[in-house]
This record gives C-alpha cells, structure tokens and sequence, in this order.
C-alpha cells in the first residue's frame, strides 16, 4: 500500500469519509497522489497501483513529467505546479508590485492571497487545473465524497471553497445531488492510522 492509499483507508474508517461507500481522497504537495474507495474497499487494481490520479492526462502534448508521459494532472495541480506558476509571473514582471518576496513556496504564496490581485489571478488558474482534474475523478468514479489534502487543503477560504465552487460548476447536474468535497481530516498522521487499518485487516 503507497502513502496515498493508505491515507484513503484512514479517511474511509475514521476521517471524514467514513460512512461512505464511495469516496475520492487526493493529496496535493510534491506531487499529486490519490486513493479510491469503492463499494466500501480501496480500489487496489491488479498490482496495488491503482488511485495513481497525478498521472493522468489533463493536457495534450502539455508540461514533460518525471514518469515521461506529457500533460500529467500533477504536472498542474501539484504545489510544485503552483510555486513554478508564481515564479514565472514574477519572472515575466507580472509581480512585480506584489507583497511576496523571498521564499516562494505554499506558505507565503496564500499568505499573500486576498492581499494581491496578481497573486490571487495564479492561484486562482492553479485551482481551475486542480478543479478539471477532480471533474473527471467525479464523473469516472460517482462518488458521494472528495476529500482533498495535503497542507494546503487547510486554506479554506482562498482554496477549497473556491475549488469546491468549480467543480459544482463543472461537475453533470446528475453527479451533485449527492456528492460533497471537504479538505480531508486527518492530517500528516493519515498514511499512518491507514496503514495500520490495513494491517489490522489483513496481516498474519
């Protein structure tokens, strides 16, 4: 089991999934990772990698990523993504009366959110490409709840209630009725407490 899908596990027996039977939970840092739980079970595939949601395509012929496919959603969506997005507005001069100096990284970027209208313009196209990708979770997967999360699901206000708003937006009217997209619960101890469930159910 990799990190992610043990961070589903946990979400699904004691996070904010629990009860539900179907349920997408990604996680947003370095890259993007992903766990799906279906009909109440981690959905494994043949060799343990399925839930791999940062390597699939979201752009044709889009951004070179490290498995050598081009276009991957975590290419776009990860906070890698987003720090190279600020970077190359400060670099094309786009920035330049912006209150972010210094370190850019998840931290100062939101930490200037609603503070800069430049800032706020990347963040906002970061979250249109976190969104697309989700929508094609949802349609693919018809699940009652998506989690979201990694450091940056804690930013409320400038990321998962936007986000949260475009992927109603996107999202077949059929799909919404029921679906609901939180940041996940559980934190940095969410690989843990996931991999200790599924040691209680299936080691010797």
């Amino acid at each position: 089991m990799n990190d992610a899908n043990c961070a589903a596990l946990a979400e699904h027996w004691v996070g904010k999934a629990k009860g539900a039977t179907d349920a997408v939970i990604i996680t947003i840092g370095t890259g993007v990772g992903g766990g799906i739980i279906a009909n109440s079970e981690i959905l494994c595939g043949i060799d343990g990698g399925a839930g791999e949601v940062g390597h699939f395509t979201i752009r044709n012929n889009g951004r070179l990523c490290s498995c050598g496919n081009r276009g991957c959603y975590e290419q776009y969506a990860s906070m890698t993504a987003l720090v190279r997005m600020v970077r190359q507005a400060q670099k094309a001069g786009k920035l330049k009366d912006s209150r972010l100096e210094g370190t850019i990284d998840g931290k100062t970027i939101f930490d200037a959110a609603g503070k800069d209208g430049a800032i706020d313009a990347v963040i906002n196209e970061w979250i249109d490409y976190v969104a697309d990708g989700l929508t094609g979770l949802i349609h693919i997967f018809n699940p009652q709840i998506v989690l979201v999360g990694g450091g940056v699901s804690a930013q409320k206000k400038y990321f998962i209630e936007p986000l949260r708003r475009k992927v109603l937006d996107r999202v077949m009217p059929s799909y919404i009725r029921t679906l609901k997209l939180d940041a996940a619960g559980l934190g940095n101890n969410a690989g843990m407490v996931g991999a200790v469930y599924y040691c209680m159910r299936h080691g010797e």
